[in-house]
């Protein structure tokens, strides 16, 4: 590679524009990656705010600096992390470490692989807001991102890189008397959009197999059949209000609906979530293709298959209660171990989803959706719900 003469094709101010217009379009694209037409318009920007120097840039020019610009920064930290500098003196390193890098000292977007857990932005790459957490070691900060200029609070550090977020159907009602609620529908939308990439939603707003199987004696597995189907309309109207504010989003399921979701394939999921999709997972019968099991357990499976360090539960609860008998008073717990969860004989999760993700040592958080910027404490470990892993302790 020739840096001198790439030096001379640009300068200073057309790298700065360069970098500007790049990272609000890869912003724009929920942290994706550009094409054709999101390159043309970059170097359109670039061309126009470089006009007065007469450095007009085209397509191909953008890709190849945007490319050595990334494999500068590479040298950069390898050069870093061999200890032969302490500090960088490149002058693009403190944007490039904004986009593609990994420190402690400025907040970065999250690695392909890592966006799950981000959310869209406005153009602006300003630093997250570092915070320590109350109950968990900190990860690595990344930024916050909000699309058609959403006033959603920044997202702190996030504890966990990808999770998957388990709704319950029982959070689309909210209040209101109908089996969704559309304000709290787009509630639950924004605060996906800035915390979270895998859902799994429930249905029991539409219909609820164990009542209908109590109340009339049909076939069980008929009756959680059409409650599969119920996840698959809160799939479609959450899918619908995600994309309403700007997000891309995706709705997988193990049925055949192929005019409303796409069919679960493992490796087509991550794919979207390495592009900064959100992709939904319409309960267990459409996620794992058994009518028989729970929500809970589809959540489980689809973490374990995808990769997710977390499962995080939205409820309408805060957290799990335990009843005292003699007082009759509910004490909320703030961290409970899968063990301790079983004996006790809490509800709050079943047994088989439990179990799967203590034999997979993925933690659970159990928490009220409802509560604005809940989403977002659970992922960044803030003291919200309950959490239950291999190590919790009641007392």
């Amino acid at each position: 590679m020739d840096y001198r003469k790439d030096r001379e094709e640009w300068s200073d101010s057309a790298i700065a524009c360069l970098l500007d217009a790049y990272t609000e379009k890869y912003v724009q694209l929920n942290r994706g990656n550009l094409r054709g037409r999101d390159w043309e318009d970059v170097a359109t920007v670039v061309s126009e705010r470089c006009d007065k120097q007469k450095s007009g840039k085209s397509v191909e020019q953008c890709k190849n600096k945007v490319d050595n610009l990334k494999k500068r920064y590479k040298a950069e930290r390898q050069r870093l992390s061999s200890g032969n500098l302490s500090v960088s003196h490149w002058p693009w390193f403190k944007k490039m470490e904004q986009i593609v890098g990994s420190s402690s000292t400025y907040a970065k977007p999250l690695s392909e692989d890592d966006k799950s857990i981000v959310a869209v932005g406005d153009g602006s790459s300003s630093a997250a807001t570092v915070r320590q957490s109350k109950r968990y070691a900190p990860a690595n900060p990344g930024p916050v991102n909000l699309t058609n200029n959403l006033k959603t609070k920044p997202l702190s550090i996030p504890r966990w890189r990808r999770v998957v977020l388990k709704i319950s159907g029982d959070a689309f009602t909210g209040n209101g008397p109908q089996n969704v609620d559309p304000k709290v529908m787009m509630l639950i939308a924004r605060e996906i959009a800035t915390a979270c990439r895998g859902n799994c939603c429930w249905g029991r707003n539409f219909f609820c197999g164990d009542s209908w199987v109590a109340a009339t004696s049909i076939d069980r597995a008929t009756a959680y059949q059409i409650g599969m189907m119920a996840t698959v309309m809160n799939s479609v109207l959450l899918q619908a209000s995600l994309e309403k504010i700007g997000v891309q989003t995706r709705v997988q399921t193990s049925f055949m609906m192929q005019e409303i979701a796409e069919p679960y394939i493992r490796r087509r999921a991550i794919r979207h979530l390495e592009k900064g999709r959100v992709v939904i997972f319409g309960g267990v019968g459409v996620g794992t293709g058994n009518p028989l099991f729970s929500t809970d357990t589809a959540a489980a499976l689809r973490a374990s298959e995808l990769g997710a360090d977390a499962v995080l539960k939205g409820t309408t609860v805060d957290s799990v209660f335990e009843c005292h008998q003699r007082t009759n008073s509910r004490v909320p717990f703030e961290h409970v171990s899968f063990r301790e969860l079983l004996a006790r004989g809490f509800t709050a999760m079943d047994t088989t989803a439990i179990t799967f993700c203590e034999e997979n040592n993925i933690p659970v958080v159990v928490f009220n959706l409802l509560e604005s910027g809940n989403i977002s404490r659970a992922l960044c470990g803030d003291q919200v719900g309950t959490l239950v892993d291999q190590s919790g302790r009641i007392g």
